[in-house]
């Protein structure tokens, strides 16, 4: 994986491509930038001294989300709105590089992840994803699949995709939004997927980044690849 630059300072302000980035430790915090839709709930509100007191704040409870206005620190969630952030509101998402995740910004990809060490099956690797409250990397952009093809060239990844509620219906792991025929033309190896019974009377439920045709695959389910968790800022 692609490593991020760490600093040597235990905590830092920086100017960044995205906007204001704060650094505590290990852990990154990224500022949502005012012409995003994201509305902050807060589950504690705290004064602080300062912006980097609020981010340990929220370091210290592994939070999602901090808001910080006038040294007060507000730690929650964040959640996707119909309304731009106000002139007012400063909202900080997080990554949490302490517990193995890091932060990718390639292309048009933002994205918090987590690689696996381990080959397992799907069923496996999509829980041990949301138990750490992220999910199966998705792929609904060709920059998201070009940044598999340029860093894991030669590696078999379980992609957050599956048909096995409904046969043929394709469901991101994400948001349970469908795969339709066009995201499948442009994602999937030629003539994929197929649903074989060759290795199982089940078929074929399962999405699989294929290593040798760097694209979309089905597989059986049962079988074991690595696996990457998303960790989804709202």
């Amino acid at each position: 994986m692609r490593q991020i630059q760490l600093y040597q300072f235990s905590s830092f302000l920086s100017l960044g491509y995205l906007g204001l980035i704060v650094q505590v430790r290990s852990d990154y915090f990224y500022k949502v930038e005012k012409s995003n839709s994201v509305m902050q709930y807060s589950t504690t509100i705290l004064q602080v001294t300062s912006l980097l007191d609020c981010s340990r704040k929220c370091q210290l409870q592994k939070c999602a989300c901090f808001s910080y206005s006038n040294y007060v620190c507000s730690i929650g969630k964040c959640n996707l709105t119909n309304n731009n952030l106000g002139s007012s509101q400063e909202i900080y998402v997080s990554c949490l590089n302490s517990i193995g995740f890091n932060f990718i910004t390639i292309g048009s990809v933002r994205a918090c992840v987590w690689m696996s060490s381990n080959s397992t099956d799907y069923i496996t690797a999509r829980d041990d994803c949301r138990g750490k409250d992220a999910h199966l990397y998705t792929v609904k952009t060709m920059d998201r699949l070009k940044w598999l093809q340029t860093y894991y060239p030669k590696t078999s990844i379980w992609i957050g995709l599956n048909d096995m509620v409904v046969e043929g219906i394709l469901l991101w792991e994400d948001d349970n939004s469908v795969c339709n025929s066009s995201c499948i033309s442009q994602y999937f190896n030629a003539g994929e997927p197929t649903n074989s019974k060759y290795l199982t009377p089940d078929g074929e439920d399962c999405i699989t980044y294929y290593l040798n045709l760097p694209l979309l695959n089905d597989v059986t389910c049962s079988l074991t690849y690595v696996y990457i968790c998303e960790k989804p800022f709202f």
